[in-house]
């Protein structure tokens, strides 16, 4: 019989949204192609505060999701496992960890009544063995409303700017 402590924890997902001002297709775009503009690499990043130089998406399924260094150096975050432009995106997700201790990134862009588009990421994987540098779910869930979508949604902002 197992006790408690060797019991799988189960996690609930991860599940936060945003609304940006702006139809589906320039959303996806933005996200993805945008995806070192509105990353906050300052504060995360695999090779610390200072180094990282930008993050990539390639726009394909199996396409990678990393980062570069100054010295040209590239850390794998993940991969593109869903590329369904302009209304979902699933990537595999493992920042500086093992490829098997991954976790999913659905991103998904919903077009809104009032003409914006509703884009909401669910976080899942939390069960998997090595995710404790992500810390809890509540943690992570926080970091992608404050942060990381707060992030996405600015910098959407000032492009709807430059698209008008």
């Amino acid at each position: 019989m197992m006790s408690s402590t060797q019991t799988k924890e189960k996690r609930e997902p991860v599940r936060q949204s945003v609304l940006v001002d702006l139809p589906a297709e320039d959303a996806f775009r933005l996200f993805t192609e945008g995806f070192s503009q509105w990353w906050p690499l300052a504060l995360y990043s695999v090779n610390g505060p200072g180094d990282a130089t930008r993050c990539e998406l390639e726009p394909w399924p199996g396409g990678r999701v990393f980062e570069r260094t100054s010295s040209g150096q590239e850390c794998d975050w993940g991969s593109v496992d869903a590329w369904e432009p302009p209304s979902h995106l699933r990537l595999h997700w493992h920042p500086g960890g093992q490829d098997s201790a991954g976790q999913t990134v659905d991103v998904e862009f919903a077009t809104e009544r009032s003409g914006g588009t509703r884009v909401t990421v669910t976080h899942t994987g939390w069960e998997t063995p090595g995710v404790a540098v992500c810390s809890l779910t509540r943690r992570s869930g926080s970091l992608w409303s404050s942060t990381l979508l707060h992030q996405f949604a600015e910098f959407a902002g000032q492009q709807m700017l430059v698209l008008a």
